[in-house]
């Protein structure tokens, strides 16, 4: 008798194994193919792992001999706890930082954003990168529900002998933003300086890149896209950083953009 019971749990066992795999599985197919806004570890117990064994518990408590009272309030319980699960995973700001040394300009000039992206390559051209001793490829995303931003950034480092003839050469190649961007006016009926035409952080000098520098359907005030050029004089590196978000409303300081929006702040 009591190998019986064994043979019937153990049955049981790979029955609702089975039934987790699948419905994960198509989960996850849901997450990566429909809702690839949130393709990151931290998003799998939210939107797969959790979800996945609480449509699990679903499936096995329909099919139990329960009363229909209890299957009622225990299905409520159930899909209260995955409505809390989906909503604290769709609202709860996560970022994504991945960089690499291989194929660094490569990788940069593939992944330039799909938004506006004939003009960024066209803003960009071929860079005149020459010999830099070392080139990094950061990518840096934030997101938030369906809300994405995404910066991809290009850094070389030059020895002492070519940053500065290499500096003046990208400088030569690129026209750079000169005046403030002034926005509409605002409730008072005064206008106020949104972005300025470059800005330093720390030894970081940081420039607009001309034509693709946000301007859009929406004007400048609403900075959704651009492409700025970097250089630091005491590393002695040169960049640049492509950034992507048809969704941002508007960019006030252009510090807080580039260490929240661009990660800056993360990189260095």
């Amino acid at each position: 008798m009591e190998t019986t019971k064994t043979k019937k749990r153990l049955l049981a066992l790979g029955k609702g194994l089975l039934v987790l795999a699948a419905v994960m599985s198509v989960l996850w197919c849901f997450w990566h193919f429909a809702g690839g806004m949130l393709l990151t570890v931290l998003s799998f117990p939210f939107f797969v792992l959790i979800p996945g064994l609480i449509l699990t518990r679903l499936i096995f408590l329909f099919r139990s001999k329960r009363s229909a009272g209890a299957k009622t309030w225990r299905t409520i319980l159930y899909v209260g706890i995955l409505l809390a699960v989906l909503f604290f995973g769709m609202f709860s700001p996560y970022e994504v930082h991945r960089s690499t040394q291989i194929d660094a300009a490569e990788k940069f000039e593939r992944a330039l954003p799909a938004y506006g992206q004939h003009r960024a390559r066209t803003a960009l051209g071929t860079p005149e990168l020459g010999t830099p001793e070392e080139t990094t490829y950061h990518y840096y995303k934030t997101a938030v529900a369906v809300f994405e931003s995404h910066a991809h950034i290009l850094l070389c480092r030059y020895s002492p002998e070519d940053y500065a003839a290499q500096k003046d050469t990208l400088e030569a190649q690129y026209s750079f933003r000169t005046e403030s961007v002034i926005g509409d006016s605002d409730f008072n009926g005064e206008n106020a300086l949104l972005l300025e035409p470059y800005i330093k952080i720390g030894s970081d000098e940081f420039r607009f890149i001309f034509p693709w520098d946000g301007a859009n359907a929406y004007g400048d005030r609403f900075f959704k896209t651009c492409l700025l050029f970097v250089t630091n004089d005491e590393t002695r590196e040169i960049g640049f950083i492509a950034f992507d978000d048809d969704e941002l409303d508007e960019a006030r300081d252009l510090t807080a953009f580039l260490n929240e929006y661009c990660g800056w702040s993360v990189i260095r």
